[in-house]
Parts: structure tokens; C-alpha cells; sequence
């Protein structure tokens, strides 16, 4: 089950039980039985300390939902981190490490850039457009690897902050502002089967978000398209019910890099 942000309001690292609870699969004591000779299984917790080590603190976990109860223990699992005395909250936003990994050969060891509003408790991710992606195969020195990624991220992460302020400048009028919503929207729903309201995903949930500049309708997008709460019509029955949060971890992934993908490229049309 994807897991809600915990201690959203502490900012508290997570220890190892609180990991265990969110995510077991980081606990992993061997690889799946699918998996072959050539694979070379480290588990997750392994690289949490190692990544402890260099400063960065756990904040964040999730595991996705499996339907093949022998994958129970080894599925795709989200790690996010925070890097103590490292660069420091930018105004409303920490910059994050984000981390994806599974042991039943469903994904490698995967690092992205991540940024934390804590506003709204969102979590971004960084598309890669903007910082590529630092993919770790299960085999050589994973551990070694993985905290090199780690910090080719760390030194690409103040670009990614200095687009999110040239974001805060570029102020987007109701027309623009819709013409973002319609397209994020179709990165989740089928235009040919339901109706999602463009005025619905652009509505605030709090005077944070009032602004309309490009970076803070971004997350009230983003927030809507995750989190849900908007109201869904089936074109044929034509019943209504509200999208339900975005559980799994690899959708959470595809749907966030998505998403970034379209704000910068209405960054670059209202920049040119």
C-alpha cells in the first residue's frame, strides 16, 4: 500500500521501524526466487545506511501492492531523503533524493531528484528532462554506485531550483492556467471517458495557493492529480465519484515526472 507522508508535521527522519512498517520490502533478507544467478542482491537497507552515512536521513516510504503473494516482501518500494547539514529548505521547499527499487526484478535501483513544498505536503519529482535519472543495475558495486548517483544528483539539484524560481516570476492568466490543467489532466484521465473539470483541478485549497504564477499552479495541479478529491464523470453512466489518491508506486512516479514535464514547457512558452 502507498503510505501517506509520515511525520508531515515534525520533518522527523524515520527509523527503522517506522521503515519496516512503511515499507518491508526494504528489508528484504534475499532476492525472489524469479530472479537469476547473475543478479547481485543487495538489500535496500543496505544502501539506507550506507546513505545514512553520507548524510542523508530517510523521510519518506512506500511499497507498492502486489497481487502475487510470493512477490509479498520483495515489491517496488519508494524511499525519499533529506540531506542533514547538507543545502537547506529554499523558502517553502527541500530539495529530496528520491529513491525507487524492488527485489522482484520489476525495477533497479533508480535515483531522481525530488523537491518537498511543505505547504501541501507534496511530493515532487523531478522530470528527466531536467536532471537525468541515475538508473543502478543489481549487479558490480551497487552501494558504491548508488551514493555516487547520489551526489551527481545533489550537485544538478540547484538547477532544478533556479527553474522553480524563474517558475515563482511567469504569472499565467486564467486561459493559460486552464490550458495547463487540460493537459495535465489527460496524463490520468481518458478524455473519451470521463469528465474532469479544469476549474475543479485549478480550485485552492488554502491561501498559499492563491498566486497565479506557473510554480504555484504546478502544485495545485500536482496536488490534485496525486492526492485526488476531484469529482470524476463516467461519459456513459454519466455518474460522478472523487479520484481517489494515486497508490501505487510506480504510477506516483510516471504521473510526478509527467507533470514536471508539462510545467517546463509552459515555463519555456511564457519565457520565450
Amino acid at each position: 500500500m502507498f503510505n501517506r507522508f509520515y511525520g508531515t508535521k515534525t520533518q522527523n527522519p524515520l527509523d527503522n521501524d517506522q521503515l519496516r512498517r512503511m515499507a518491508p520490502s526494504v528489508f528484504a533478507e534475499h532476492k525472489h526466487e524469479s530472479r537469476k544467478d547473475s543478479y547481485k542482491f543487495i538489500p535496500t537497507i543496505d544502501i539506507v545506511e550506507a546513505l545514512r552515512g553520507e548524510g542523508f536521513l530517510p523521510v519518506y516510504a512506500s511499497e507498492s501492492r502486489v497481487r502475487d503473494e510470493s512477490k509479498k516482501g520483495f515489491a517496488k518500494h519508494l524511499l525519499r531523503f533529506r540531506q542533514h547539514d547538507g543545502f537547506s529548505a529554499v523558502g517553502e521547499v527541500k530539495p529530496e533524493i528520491v529513491l525507487l527499487n524492488s527485489h522482484d526484478g520489476t525495477s533497479s535501483y533508480q535515483l531522481s531528484a525530488g523537491l518537498y513544498r511543505l505547504v501541501c505536503s507534496n511530493g515532487l519529482i523531478v522530470s528527466d528532462g531536467q536532471i537525468d535519472c541515475v538508473r543502478v543495475r543489481h549487479s558490480g558495486n551497487v552501494v558504491d554506485n548508488v551514493i555516487e548517483g547520489t551526489f551527481k544528483i545533489v550537485k544538478e539539484t540547484p538547477k532544478v531550483l533556479e527553474q522553480m524560481e524563474v517558475m515563482r516570476g511567469l504569472n499565467l492568466t486564467r486561459a493559460e492556467q486552464g490550458i495547463f490543467a487540460e493537459a495535465a489532466k489527460g496524463l490520468r484521465w481518458d478524455a473519451e471517458e470521463v469528465i474532469v473539470k479544469n476549474d475543479d483541478l485549478l480550485r485552492v485549497r488554502r491561501d498559499a495557493d492563491r498566486s497565479p504564477d506557473l510554480w504555484t499552479t504546478f502544485n495545485v495541479l500536482q496536488e490534485k492529480m496525486l492526492k485526488g478529491g476531484v469529482e470524476v464523470e463516467n461519459k456513459e453512466t454519466r455518474r460522478s465519484q472523487r479520484a481517489r489518491e494515486v497508490k501505487g508506486v510506480s504510477e506516483n512516479v510516471r504521473l510526478n515526472k509527467a507533470i514536471w514535464t508539462l510545467a517546463d514547457e509552459m515555463r519555456k512558452l511564457k519565457a520565450a
